[in-house]
């Protein structure tokens, strides 16, 4: 049964594809809001867009028919946008019920709606309240009834859209706003890219470094509280196994040099929440019919559960997955987690299956513990729109 069959259309509005998309304007308030309401912020919705690039990950992974990739849930989008590279059969794990939640909500919303619903739907373009949650009320019920019960708690956060409440949203946001009460407009429009090259956005930034007041209270207060800082900025689990938090607060400046230079509009993580604009990226490797149509057809094979990735990778059978995509679960582990994980990594992978994973530390922890470095990696890093991740690697695993 269709649960939409009975919704009426969302009235058109001005806004549309062709237009701006919508950033929510608050800022530094819904930022506060969320440290109000939660001790732990990333305990909620971490993730509710992709931190990563899709098309990088896309190239990376090579996904096609006959394959089935397995991966770290999160949000949900990547592993939507390998099911719509031809996948057969594709598996996310994360133990948080909420990114899981609405990672199926987006595969059912998917199936329902063409992509300018589905876009009005979560948030990114304009809508009525009452629309979002009509549509969000008989949605959830094409879902599991676990997942139904995990939405039903965060029904709050449709009327403004859902992915405007992603912790990386809102930090994205804040800082923004930040940044804007530190230098004059047309300085603020240069680093989001709205005009100006990388080398102009590379003076202003040095500029700002030399200002007294950068010096004096800027750069002294982030190294001073870098260590409670990190627990409202990073995941708690991260923040407990790594001190890379505790450094890139303190280093700040210099750890997101190449996210000011390069300008937000020309990230694809960075562009709707800094500055409105959907980067090309997403109507590219997602927000596409044809994809949409493709991810639908292959609804019944993909499926997302809570457990962790370890715990995930054990479930499967021996040498199932031809593709895995780890983002930068790595991270998060001790050592021995991390031995761990590439046991059951070994064992799930098929013969010649490529791994993919993403790191916020400089140095790869996997490296040649997992197979060997895909033939091109290096020209593929190169690509890297995102600048987040100082290590980026593509590992094929032996016959």
């Amino acid at each position: 049964m269709n649960p939409l069959r009975r919704i009426a259309p969302e009235p058109r509005r001005t806004t549309t594809l062709g237009l701006r998309f919508v950033a929510d304007p608050a800022g530094l308030g819904s930022f506060a809001e969320r440290v109000l309401r939660e001790r732990n912020l990333y305990g909620a919705l971490a993730f509710a867009e992709t931190a990563e690039s899709m098309r990088l990950s896309q190239a990376a992974l090579q996904v096609g028919s006959g394959d089935r990739v397995v991966g770290i849930g999160s949000s949900g989008d990547m592993l939507l946008s390998l099911v719509s590279e031809g996948a057969d059969e594709v598996v996310g794990f994360d133990t948080n019920p909420t990114q899981v939640a609405l990672a199926s909500l987006k595969l059912a919303a998917i199936q329902h709606l063409t992509v300018e619903e589905y876009l009005k739907l979560f948030g990114v373009v304009a809508a009525s309240g009452r629309w979002r949650l009509e549509l969000f009320d008989r949605l959830s019920r094409a879902t599991t009834s676990e997942v139904r019960r995990t939405l039903m708690r965060r029904r709050g956060w449709v009327p403004k859209g859902v992915l405007n409440h992603g912790m990386t949203h809102l930090i994205i946001r804040a800082m923004v706003t930040a940044v804007a009460r530190l230098v004059d407009k047309e300085t603020l429009e240069l680093f989001l890219g709205e005009h100006g090259s990388d080398a102009e956005r590379a003076r202003s930034l040095d500029a700002l470094l030399a200002r007294r007041s950068t010096r004096a209270v800027v750069e002294p207060f982030a190294q001073r509280f870098a260590a409670q800082l990190k627990w409202l900025f990073f995941p708690h689990k991260l923040c407990r196994v790594s001190e890379r938090p505790d450094e890139m607060i303190a280093d700040f400046f210099t750890t997101f040099r190449p996210l000011f230079i390069r300008g937000a509009k020309g990230n694809p993580v960075l562009a709707r929440s800094a500055q409105g604009d959907l980067h090309p990226e997403w109507t590219a490797h997602l927000y596409d019919e044809a994809r949409f149509e493709a991810i639908a057809a292959a609804a019944p094979a993909v499926r997302f559960e809570p457990v962790d990735i370890t715990t995930g990778l054990a479930s499967l059978p021996a040498r199932w997955a031809t593709k895995i995509y780890l983002s930068n679960a790595p991270d998060y582990l001790t050592d021995a987690e991390l031995a761990e994980l590439l046991t059951q990594v070994r064992r799930v992978a098929a013969p010649g299956a490529r791994v993919l994973h993403y790191s916020l530390l400089d140095e790869d922890r996997i490296g040649d513990r997992l197979g060997v470095e895909a033939p091109g990696a290096d020209a593929l890093r190169a690509t890297d729109n995102v600048h987040l991740y100082p290590t980026i690697a593509v590992r094929v695993l032996g016959a």
